[in-house]
Parts: structure tokens; sequence; C-alpha cells
């Protein structure tokens, strides 16, 4: 039993003891490293928060929003002439301003400026790191002033037509930009007397860069005060921090004397933009810029010894992450992506084209209801095209109000679109009116000066024409449309050769040119001066009458335009809207006309009666005019008859 029992103690021993290479091997298996953030970790982290920046910024920009950028474009202006130039440096940080004018311009093509912006917002977040020393791995906090400067250029919403700051789309990146720069030159400088006189040339600079000149010493103060040794003296350490803040102080007040245009109080914050109007002042546009103007006073404080270090890997990588999901949160909610916001601009656009399809095409895809300023957009379409009369009521015409998003801009269609409206409709003295004014207002643009042109030429001020066609020649991208303009202002006769001003000269000449009062609403003077005008020279300015008469739902003004059209019209088929509104008056108000004798279209009969008993029966049936007016609308939606009773309420603005 002995031997036994000892052969079962060794047989156990042995196949519990592994050999020896195993007892080696096995614990080696078993250990974890902890993590830890390396060199080619934190180059890691900052090429993807750089790919991430540039991917945000080609997104928001070119895909959600080239057409913004385009009206932005549009709505700025640039000149290399010396009195642009010096009308860009009547405040503070106007070089700044002169830049931004110029790269602007490069928005006529969204990806041209876009690549553009988004370069510049790239090196400043890589000037940032080398300007304030702060280690790759922190590439995240670096670029929340990038997402700031995207999210301040998605969001304006219509402050757009109400921004009078020159070069507004580019200014804060450029304005970043120079600041990154500045302390970038102070920080290459070791020696106390050296940054002293470094940042004294950075405060000469505030004439040319205004509140980002400010910022650079702000920020040369705190990295001053981040740099500080326990073995620099007491003057010293109180010198280099607080001299750039006295220079803060001192050099707006000093500016101050130089410029006549601007208050005292408004000097320390001159090119630090508050959105402001007549109607109110918001504060939400400007948090960008708050925020951006805050955080680079975090960067000197950032731990720089993360590399290596067991306790700061995961921080890091969780700060980067959060920031990162936070940037496309916000930028997502910041972007105003209103439908009718970017498809009055793209409509504007095709408008100013004579596309007159296009226009058409972007009016029919509207999820909703229109804007009234599309409606007009879509009339002056119809009416180019001569299908008013057969099609002006197959798309959406209930008009809905503009929405801003964040605050309550008041939007007037004097400052959005109503030189081009009035101008459409013959009214060039309108046109010209609200052109100027906006301009003195808000300053000029390529916009509101090709309006301009165009009016010039028509109305026979060739020096005139001559003066606006000669800026645009001097532009980038308006010189081939002047330069297709410039011979008729030698020979005035040639407008009759281009065919974009016949429509438009064919109502002007037929209307005159009385500048009487609109009161500021575009569209309830276009509405009212057009359906009580009678024209019996001109097909198209008495369809026009006829047009807005039936808009205008007036039975007394319907009549003697309908007969007058029929008359200039002998032998050729009545459009369908026209006859819809004859049967539809003819049988509301039988004393008004006898229409018994009136050959009416089969199919206008058949809806006309379908529409009356469907509308009968659904009244019986207990529903209420609006619920009568949304189930008749897949049926009868495209009528005038839909129009008369169901589209009310409509507000213009």
């Amino acid at each position: 039993m002995s031997k036994k029992n000892n052969h079962r103690r060794e047989f156990s021993v042995e196949t519990k003891k592994p050999p020896l290479t195993q007892q080696k091997v096995q614990p080696n298996k078993q250990e974890k490293k902890p993590f830890t953030l390396t060199t080619g970790t934190s180059i890691c982290i900052a090429v993807i928060v750089t790919v991430v920046m540039m991917a945000l910024g080609a997104y928001y920009l070119i895909v959600r929003n080239s057409d913004m950028l385009y009206m932005a474009q549009s709505r700025d202006f640039f000149s290399f002439d010396d009195s642009f130039r010096a009308y860009c440096m009547h405040s503070p940080g106007g070089f700044i301003s002169w830049v931004s004018s110029f790269l602007t311009q490069f928005f006529f093509y969204p990806k041209l400026g876009s690549a553009i912006m988004v370069a510049i917002w790239v090196a400043s977040l890589w000037l940032s790191k080398v300007a304030f020393k702060v280690k790759m791995a922190w590439m995240a906090v670096l670029a929340i002033p990038v997402v700031c400067l995207l999210v301040s250029t998605i969001d304006t919403g219509y402050w757009l037509y109400y921004n009078k700051q020159t070069g507004y789309w580019f200014y804060g990146t450029l304005g970043y930009f120079s600041t990154t720069l500045l302390v970038l030159f102070y920080s290459l400088f070791k020696k106390k007397s050296d940054r002293i006189i470094v940042t004294c040339l950075i405060a000469i600079t505030y004439p040319f860069l205004g509140w980002y000149t400010l910022l650079a010493l702000l920020y040369v103060a705190v990295l001053s005060l981040a740099n500080m040794k326990s073995s620099d003296s007491l003057i010293g350490k109180v010198l280099l921090s607080a001299f750039p803040l006295v220079l803060m102080g001192i050099v707006p007040w000093v500016s101050y004397y130089f410029y006549s245009s601007i208050r005292l109080e408004d000097m320390w914050t001159a090119g630090f933009y508050f959105f402001d109007n007549n109607d109110m002042t918001s504060l939400t546009p400007s948090i960008p810029f708050m925020v951006l103007s805050a955080v680079p006073l975090l960067f000197p404080f950032l731990p720089k010894n993360v590399e290596g270090s067991k306790g700061m890997a995961w921080g890091v990588t969780l700060v980067s992450i959060a920031l990162l999901v936070g940037s496309y949160l916000w930028t997502e909610k910041s972007d105003f992506q209103n439908y009718n916001y970017h498809a009055e601009m793209r409509m504007y656009r095709a408008v100013d084209e004579q596309d007159w399809d296009k226009v058409l095409d972007e009016m029919g895809s509207i999820p909703g209801d229109a804007s009234r300023e599309m409606v007009l957009f879509k009339n002056i379409a119809l009416m180019n095209k001569g299908e008013m009369g057969t099609k002006m009521f197959k798309y959406n015409n209930m008009g809905a109000q503009p929405v801003n998003g964040f605050d309550t801009l008041r939007v007037h269609m004097v400052q959005t679109a109503a030189p081009m409206i009035y101008y459409h409709h013959g009214k060039t003295n309108f046109a010209l009116r609200w052109s100027i004014e906006n301009c003195v207002e808000f300053g000029y643009d390529y916009d509101h000066l090709k309006i301009l042109a165009r009016c010039a030429l028509l109305h026979g001020e060739m020096e005139m024409a001559k003066r606006y066609l000669g800026i645009l020649q001097s532009t980038l991208f308006y010189r081939d449309w002047a330069d297709h303009l410039m011979p008729i202002t030698e020979k005035p006769e040639l407008i009759k050769k281009y065919p974009e001003f016949d429509y438009v000269r064919e109502l002007r000449d037929h209307m005159g040119t009385v500048l009487d009062g609109d009161n500021g609403l575009c569209e309830m003077y276009v509405l009212t001066y057009f359906s009580q005008t009678m024209n019996k020279d001109s097909k198209a300015l008495q369809e026009i009458t006829l047009d807005y008469a039936l808009i205008q739902k007036d039975i007394q003004l319907f009549w003697p335009r309908f007969y007058l059209y029929a008359q200039m019209h002998a032998g050729e088929p009545m459009p369908i809207h026209y006859q819809e509104a004859a049967i539809l008056y003819g049988n509301l108000e039988p004393e008004s006309a006898d229409i018994s004798g009136m050959p009416f279209a089969d199919e206008v009969k058949k809806s006309y009666e379908g529409f009356h008993q469907m509308s009968q029966s659904l009244l019986q049936a207990g529903m209420d005019s609006d619920q009568i007016g949304e189930a008749m609308k897949s049926t009868y939606g495209d009528t005038f008859y839909w129009f008369y009773f169901f589209c009310r309420d409509v507000h213009s603005y």
C-alpha cells in the first residue's frame, strides 16, 4: 500500500509541474500593459481631429449650404480701388474686412470658396498648437475655435440680408488666423526685453486687426502667466503678464482720436460683430465668437506631460471623443436648414439668370407652403413663359412667413428680393429706389449693382450704366456679365437685340415711370397696382392685370379685364384659369355677368360641378371650412375654385 501511495504522489507532482520553458512563458501571457499615450498615438489623434474638421467643413459648407454661400458673395463686394480700401479702413479691423471681401468673392463657386475657408481653418488649428505649445494629444480642444467659425458661418439665417459688416463671411476666420500668427510670433522670443518689444509690435496692428489685436494681447498675457517660473523675479512676472493688459486698455483709447465714425465705447469691440438692426438685437449668432475668444485662454494650461503618462491616457481619449461628438451635435443644431430659406436663394438665382424652368421646378418640389417671395418668383417665371392663365394655381400659393429659427428678426421683402421682383414686373423705378436704399444701409454689393446697371440701361442713362458696369468689370467673376452689356452704353438701340430685356421693356414702356409709394410692402403694391391697371396696347401687361385681379379675388376688377382679354385674344383658346374664374363668378353673382352663352370647355364645366357637389356633401357631413379645403385639395387644389375659397389669411411682409 505504501508503494502504491508513493507512486500516486510522484505521479501527481510530475503532472502539475510544467516544463521549465512553459514556466517562463505563462506569466508573460497573463501580464497586461497599462494604456499610455505614445507619440504615435498623439499624432493619430491630431490627424483624426484634422480630418474630422475638414470633413465637417466640407459637408456643412458645400453639401448643405452652397446656395447660401452663393447668395452671401452676391450680397458682398470687393474692389482694388483705393476708395474701397479707404472705406474698409474707416474703422479698426479694416484690413481684415478688405481681405475678407476679396476671399468672399470665391463663393461664386461655393466649392472653391469653401476649400479656401477650410484650408485657413486647418492652418489656424496647427498654428495654435505651435503658438501655445500644446501637445498634439489635445488637438480636439484646439479645434473648438474652428468649430465656432463653422457655426458662425452656417447659423446666420436671414441675418445674411441684414449684415452690415464688410466681408463678414471670412472676417472671423481671418481674425482668428491673424491672432494665432501674432501669438506664434510672440512665442518665438525668449528674452523678456524682446517679448516686451514684440508685445508693442502686436499692439500697433490694432488699426488693421481691431478686436483680434486685443485678443492676441490677452492671449499673450495669459501665455506669459502660464509660462512663469518660480525663479523669475516678481517684477518680471508682473511686467510680462500685465503689460499686454495695459496696452489693451490704452491702444483703443489712443486710436479713437483717429476715427470719426466710431464711439469711444465701441473701440474695444471694433471687429467683434453684433447682430442688430432697427427692430432688434440678437445675441445668439454672436455666441460662436464669444466661445472662440474664450477657449484659447485655456490652451496654455493644458497638461504637457501626457505622453507616457498612465493616468492621462484615458482622460485625453475621452475628452477628444466627447469634443468631436459635441462639435458635430452643435454644428448640426446650428445649421439653419429651413427649406424655404434655401429654396428662396435657389429661386432668386434662377430668376436672376432668367432660367424660368428651374424656378418652376424648384417651386413644384416644395414640401410645404411656399413663402410669398417664392410665390412672386413663380408668377414672374409663368409671366415670362406666358403660362399664368394655365398654371398659376397648379403650385402652392398659400404663402408662409419667413422662419428665422433662433430669434425674432422681422424679415421684409424689400431687403431680400423686392428690387428683383419690381424689375421683372417692369417697375424699374422701384427697383432702382430699393437697390439704392439697401446699398446705403448695408453697403454696395454685386446683386444690387447688377440691378442698378439693368435699370440704367432701360432708362437710357448711359453714363450711370457705364459707371455700374465699369465697377463690375473690375471684379473677378462678374466681368463677363458686364462685358456682355457694355456695348449698349455706346449704342443704346442695341438693347433691342438683347432678349433678356424684351419682357421688362414691354411692361415698362406701357406703364410709364411714375414712382409713388409702396409703404415697404412690395407684394401688396404689386397686387394692388396691376389688378387696378387697364391697358389696351400691350397683351403682356393686360394679361398681368387680369392675373392679379384673379389673385385679388375681386369680381368687379375681374370682368372688365376678362372681356378686354377676350377682345385682344380673339380666336385664341381661353386659358383654363380664366374660364374657371368666369364660371365661378357667374354662379356666385349672376347679376355681375351673363355667362349662359360663354363657350366653357367641357373639362371646366365638369370640374366646377364636381367641386360644387363635393363641397356641399362635405359641408352636410359636418366638416368645417378648413377640413373641407384639406379634403378637396388633392382633387381640386390646382383650380381657381379651391384658391378662391380656401387660400386665405395670406400675410405679406
